[in-house]
């Protein structure tokens, strides 16, 4: 009953969900506190046969691997060495943490909804150049054209507004800057989400369906997220948290395998000045 009033919700009303997911996040940031060695909650994503490893890391970094490589994924093709990246979203950190350390950006501002969350933050993520702010993904406190990249990571399915946000992300990147975006979709919408941020004023370089990617690291990382469960979440919540979870067989996990939904990779570059004009005249 609790997880069918919780789909209700974030299902049937933009602000709702908004609402939901905030005190979700929330409650999980002040209530997980003390579990430093938990920084990601993405789905993750394994490459090719066996373990699907794709990157190098180092041991104590192993535990999120797979979370970690859905990430290096996000960005591919991105050269961050001295650039501006933000990435909307943070959750626990741990994404914008692995960013900074291993792809070296000159900074890195991650931006989250959840006061607690940037709390945890701030405290288990410290490193020069590496900040945590609290906003909100629809309006975003960063300056005009202060970004280079802008990274959205398994988010925006939480947003009141995709389209307000979609503005934001476009309002703070520079012209010619990179939008870095991956989350679930339902196939019959990606022809029309392509269109939307096309009017934007971001251009597709790349869309990759790598649904199979992700479902492949919620299998190999199946024990991890049910020890989690089993350790942290009291036992009345178990059911409704495996969806959040990615415990393969339930809800979401499901419907990725059944095409119901499906898992997409952008990276969309924002239009400079000319080229936005050239658009217009040739509409």
């Amino acid at each position: 009953m609790l997880t069918w009033t919780f789909f209700r919700i974030v299902t049937g009303s933009p602000k709702g969900r908004r609402f939901v997911f905030r005190q979700m996040f929330e409650f999980t940031a002040r209530r997980y506190d003390h579990i430093t060695d938990w920084t990601q909650m993405n789905y993750g994503y394994a490459e090719g046969p066996g373990d699907g490893h794709t990157i190098a890391l180092k041991p104590e970094e192993e535990h999120e691997r797979y979370c970690h490589q859905l990430y290096y994924r996000a960005v591919q093709g991105m050269n961050l060495p001295g650039k501006d990246v933000v990435e909307v979203s943070c959750g626990r950190g741990g994404g914008a943490a692995f960013i900074h350390r291993h792809l070296q950006p000159r900074t890195m501002t991650a931006i989250d909804i959840a006061a607690a969350a940037i709390k945890f933050c701030r405290r288990v993520h410290r490193a020069p150049e590496l900040r945590f702010v609290q906003g909100e993904a629809e309006e975003l406190p960063l300056f005009d054209e202060s970004a280079d990249v802008l990274i959205n990571v398994e988010a925006s399915f939480c947003y009141e507004d995709l389209d307000q946000f979609f503005r934001e992300a476009h309002r703070v990147l520079r012209p010619g800057g990179y939008f870095c975006y991956t989350d679930l979709q339902a196939p019959e919408d990606m022809d029309g989400l392509t269109a939307r941020l096309e009017r934007v004023g971001f251009d597709l370089v790349r869309c990759d369906d790598i649904t199979a990617n992700v479902t492949r690291a919620l299998e190999l990382d199946a024990r991890r997220r049910s020890d989690i469960l089993r350790a942290h979440v009291p036992w009345y919540l178990r059911h409704a948290m495996r969806d959040f979870a990615g415990i393969p067989g339930s809800r979401i996990p499901t419907k990725l395998v059944n095409g119901t939904f499906c898992y997409c990779s952008f990276t969309l570059r924002k239009r400079a000045q000319a080229e936005e004009l050239a658009v217009r005249e040739a509409a």
